[in-house]
């Protein structure tokens, strides 16, 4: 059965994403476009003009019109950029006809970091910033002691529930497990909880034995985890729930996980937001809640954030700035929360109008502390090729844990080396 990504095309991918970082190294500030220098502050007063590019007009027509009410003398405009924006950026930038600031991704933002796109931001905003915004969300905007961008939505996986089926979210999993004895009937399909069985949906199984990737500042490719005891483990708990949750890694499609959930068919899956709109559509009673405990552990999840960066090739960093500032405050989250429909990454939601009572947010939010970002470095497609075999081998009991965990490394070592790079440099 064949699992992986085809070595060529994993290849492909790392070698353009290793090249683009091995252009400009880790630059202290970013002096390609004429970047701000280090001790610039916002000034009060400011005008001008801003090209913002976004993957959302409704939301941008709203934070442009909330940010002039403060600065009221600039003039932006909004031009419609994905959130997978490297590959234009990357040419309209230095071409000067790029934005000004932009949303993206954070799986992009070390790439954009090494090839000096991004503007580092100033001492003095940076620890506003910091002082607003989630640490988990900084640190995927963070390199080098100094951030680039702000994160301003956080999205990541986390238990959702049906409430006609189940009284209330069970906060361990050994409360799932002894529910699922008196629900499961393996002989009609029937059982209590799914999830798409990747290495994304997976995380919080293994992180609750200690394992963390990329030596745990998920910048050291060299450090992938994947023969360490703790993974170990990880994976023994997890190969252990097979027996309970029968089904085969091939079948955990979107069909027979988050499909069956919205139609009300599981009490509990492992999934993100990304389920609401067809729940909702089909009328479905659900609930929220962070992922239940694994013996007596806060499992961490994956989490994907939104980021909002200022271009070194700006021509009006006063203006660029102060947007920056604008997307760390209160107003920019209630923003985040009742037009872009997300998650805001702020420390205190108290004062995001409606999120208090929104019981679905509110329990994918209580997963937000416990989550780490998704590394941004290249070799992470390595990573996410190498541990996709790992899972399934361990799952569909086709290696055991030690032979699978060997594997994954010779996998990963294999990706590097025909990427030109070495785990032992």
């Amino acid at each position: 059965m064949k699992r992986t990504l085809s070595i060529c095309l994993i290849c492909v991918l790392l070698i353009g994403s290793l090249t683009a970082c091995d252009n400009g190294g880790s630059p202290a500030s970013n002096t390609n476009g004429g970047g701000a220098s280090n001790g610039y502050t916002v000034p009060d007063d400011i005008s001008g003009d801003l090209l913002f590019w976004s993957d959302s007009e409704d939301f941008a027509n709203a934070i442009i019109a909330a940010f002039n009410v403060k600065y009221p003398n600039v003039t932006i405009r909004w031009e419609e950029g994905s959130l997978d924006t490297y590959a234009k950026i990357s040419l309209d930038g230095p071409a000067g006809t790029g934005p000004d600031v932009f949303s993206i991704g954070q799986d992009q933002v070390g790439i954009l970091i090494d090839d000096r796109i991004l503007e580092p931001f100033p001492a003095g905003l940076q620890a506003e910033v910091e002082d607003a915004i989630l640490s988990s969300a900084i640190s995927s905007v963070a390199s080098g002691g100094r951030i680039y961008g702000v994160p301003y939505s956080v999205q990541s996986v986390c238990l959702f529930y049906n409430k006609d089926l189940v009284d209330a979210p069970p906060q361990t999993m050994e409360e799932i497990i002894e529910f699922s004895r008196g629900y499961n009937d393996p002989s009609i399909g029937k059982f209590a909880m799914r999830w798409s069985l990747d290495a994304y949906h997976n995380y919080g199984f293994l992180s609750a034995f200690g394992y963390r990737i990329f030596g745990g500042n998920m910048e050291d490719y060299k450090n992938p985890g994947f023969d360490t005891p703790e993974l170990a483990q990880g994976l023994s708990y997890y190969a252990s729930l097979r027996s309970i949750f029968d089904l085969g890694f091939d079948d955990a499609d979107w069909g027979s996980t988050v499909a069956a959930f919205q139609m009300g068919e599981v009490p509990f899956i492992i999934t993100g937001p990304w389920t609401i709109p067809g729940a909702v559509e089909n009328g479905l009673n659900f609930g929220t809640a962070k992922l239940p405990t694994v013996n007596g552990v806060q499992p961490l999840a994956f989490s994907n954030n939104t980021i909002i960066g200022v271009s070194s090739y700006s021509k009006n960093f006063d203006a660029a700035f102060a947007f920056a500032e604008f997307v760390a405050s209160e107003e920019f989250a209630s923003l985040t929360y009742n037009v872009y429909g997300a998650i805001p990454t702020l420390k205190d939601l108290s004062g995001i109008e409606g999120f208090a009572d929104d019981e679905v947010f509110l329990g994918m939010a209580a997963q937000a502390p416990y989550t780490e970002i998704v590394p941004g470095i290249p070799e992470i497609v390595a990573y996410w090729s190498a541990m996709a075999d790992l899972v399934a081998f361990v799952w569909d009991s086709q290696l055991t844990v030690d032979e699978a965990q060997q594997k994954a490394m010779e996998s990963y070592e294999l990706l590097l080396n025909v990427a030109g790079k070495s785990m032992y440099d």
